[in-house]
């Protein structure tokens, strides 16, 4: 466990403490860290110190009265600025636009909050109670799972959400993949880059994480990508679109005419001045995030187009040429076709809306 160091000599925290890191350990680098610092708060929250026979024993006997209270801890905890209030300049200190009802009822978070967003507390509640599960099952002392939905349903995730992933419009997809230098050996990773992004709909983490030998091509001439260790937890192939693999394979070429092997990251690093050396080091996912948002930026596409508009951006063009659905989650490789259906940004056009037929007026 990465944060969670051990300390004390009670046997029943050794389990726990055990337990847990031996949980952690199956799960990604990401989600390790993620749950650990979910785990550290949690901890801190009961008035321990992580990692500590404190800790362990404030855990076992937690309840669900322990899980409702730190709920309304995590609602009122100070969270990331909305978008539409760092767009303004401003937000207070406690909220960033005033919505108190003379209801008397409360408030609902509406992504205008400068608390915790929903999605975050879900995010919290489902990690700790996968955790508890763990625990539970493995006999030492637990009763019940107080993180458990129907004892404490967590708030609802798609509700008040501050920063929904913006998709990218159609026509300014190329403008953006063509944008970097071609003359230059970091403008042509960086366009290869684009391509891939746009072309494959790949995560972050997918990108970083390519090597040249992954670049391949079937015995009909269709290029894909060998994906190591996605985000399912099992290795994938995603082809790609031809003006997407012309550019990769240029890069390829390139690449290995500098002495690469297969086994070396596709897209690396570049350093010194102005970032124009070549490195043998893998691009970051830092790196990638600013590189996408520099040319986003140039190209007009917005302030908040992230990487992960390449992907809602190839999701919904493929569901708006008409690709059935079915097809399209293999492609976007998600667990379920409404995964493809939250991505697909057409759901917040107005454009066809019937309400722009609506009418009251006495027909003529």
């Amino acid at each position: 466990m990465s944060s969670l160091v051990i300390r004390g000599k009670n046997s029943n925290a050794d389990k726990v403490w055990l337990r847990v890191s031996a949980f952690l350990s199956l799960k990604s680098p990401a989600t390790r860290v993620t749950y650990s610092g979910i785990l550290a708060e949690w901890c801190r929250f009961l008035r321990t110190e992580p990692g500590t026979s404190d800790a362990a024993n404030a855990i076992l006997s937690a309840t669900d009265l322990h899980a409702i209270a730190y709920r309304k801890f995590l609602e009122n905890k100070p969270g990331e600025k909305p978008r539409m209030a760092r767009m303004a300049g401003r937000v207070s200190s406690e909220r960033a636009v005033t919505t108190e009802r003379s209801s008397g009822r409360g408030t609902k978070k509406d992504g205008l909050d400068a608390t915790q967003s929903n999605a975050t507390i879900h995010k919290k509640f489902a990690a700790l109670r996968r955790i508890y599960r763990m625990l539970v099952s493995s006999n030492l002392g637990i009763g019940e799972n107080p993180f458990e939905a129907d004892r404490v349903p967590p708030p609802p995730k798609d509700a008040g959400r501050k920063r929904p992933t913006q998709m990218i419009d159609f026509d300014l997809v190329m403008e953006i993949v063509s944008m970097p230098n071609a003359e230059t050996e970091k403008g042509r990773r960086d366009r290869a880059l684009l391509a891939t992004l746009f072309g494959g709909g790949l995560r972050r983490s997918e990108v970083v994480g390519l090597r040249i030998g992954d670049i391949k091509r079937t015995s009909s001439g269709t290029t894909y990508l060998y994906l190591r260790h996605t985000k399912a937890k099992r290795d994938a192939e995603q082809a790609l679109p031809r003006w997407a693999a012309d550019y990769i394979w240029a890069l390829v070429q390139e690449r290995k005419h500098q002495g690469a092997m297969d086994g070396d990251y596709l897209f690396v690093g570049f350093t010194g001045k102005g970032g124009q050396t070549i490195t043998t080091r893998p691009m970051s996912d830092t790196g990638l995030y600013l590189l996408f948002k520099q040319y986003c930026m140039a190209a007009g596409a917005g302030a908040f187009a992230t990487p992960h508009s390449a992907r809602a951006t190839a999701i919904t063009k493929l569901l708006a040429d008409g690709i059935p659905h079915r097809e399209v989650q293999e492609f976007s490789r998600h667990s379920s076709i409404q995964m493809v259906e939250w991505y697909d940004k057409r759901r917040f056009s107005v454009e066809e809306s019937p309400a722009k037929e609506l009418s009251y007026s006495k027909k003529k």
